[in-house]
């Protein structure tokens, strides 16, 4: 009789399994179209923008006071070819954006429908607030630290085209994703996946998640830049809080 039940059990558990499995498959299978969709404009972009790629660098480096050099004879067509690979994954995220919001959102939670106009809006506009806090804030903080810090006139510092376009690329981009934070935890509360207690118990947990995260998105080892990146993604984890404490109070 027990060898039946736990029999009858493990089948069970196989068929859930089985059933995971196929409903992973078939959203994947809904969401191929519009990751090739995704795909093709952002190559068309990166095409698009690479000759005016030049002019991007120009503004970035007033941000260095410098001027950049490269170490090989490839390295200045690999440094403007990465900077358009940023700006058009940039400019690639609304549309990627609007495709999980009709193909995913949409299905699952239809009372938002007439919604999208101020959702997409907020999202621009928080997505273009991390990028410009990094811009203005953290990234002429963090280069003042690293260069101005150091340099004497024992030391010179030469700036490579590539690193700097990796360094500045990596963080402004990091930054416009971690502030749409609070967007995020506001549909999952209002679709019941996420209340204030899960803050509330796990603030430690979140602490070392956003160091974590500060370490990884930061492109040096210095803890000078890994606490400017920690600081806002902490402020965000609060704002959020905030959010989902509004839509849940109880």
């Amino acid at each position: 009789m027990r060898l039946k039940r736990f029999n009858s059990k493990k089948h069970e558990r196989q068929a859930a399994l089985e059933n995971r499995f196929t409903t992973i498959i078939a959203e994947v299978d809904k969401a191929r179209k519009g990751i090739t969709i995704c795909l093709g404009v952002f190559f068309a972009l990166v095409v698009i923008i690479f000759p005016f790629s030049e002019r991007v660098l120009a503004v970035m480096v007033r941000l260095l006071g410098k001027k950049l050099i490269s170490y090989s004879p490839s390295e200045a067509f690999l440094a403007l070819a990465s900077l358009s690979v940023y700006c058009a994954f940039i400019l690639t995220l609304p549309v990627a954006v609007c495709l999980l919001w009709r193909g995913a959102i949409l299905p699952r939670v239809p009372q938002f429908r007439k919604k999208g106009l101020p959702f997409f809006a907020i999202a621009i506009g928080l997505f273009l607030s991390g990028v410009l806090l990094g811009y203005f804030v953290i990234l002429p903080a963090g280069i003042g630290f690293l260069v101005g810090g150091f340099e004497n006139e024992e030391v010179k510092a030469f700036i490579s085209a590539s690193r700097f376009i990796g360094f500045c690329g990596g963080m402004l981009i990091a930054l416009g994703i971690a502030f749409e934070m609070p967007l995020l935890s506001f549909f999952l509360a209002r679709m019941g996946w996420l209340k204030p207690a899960f803050f509330q118990k796990r603030w430690r947990y979140a602490v070392t998640v956003c160091t974590v995260l500060a370490a990884i998105i930061t492109p040096t080892p210095d803890v000078y830049n890994m606490m400017l990146m920690m600081v806002p993604l902490l402020g965000l984890y609060a704002v959020s809080f905030i959010v989902v404490l509004t839509v849940n109070p109880k």
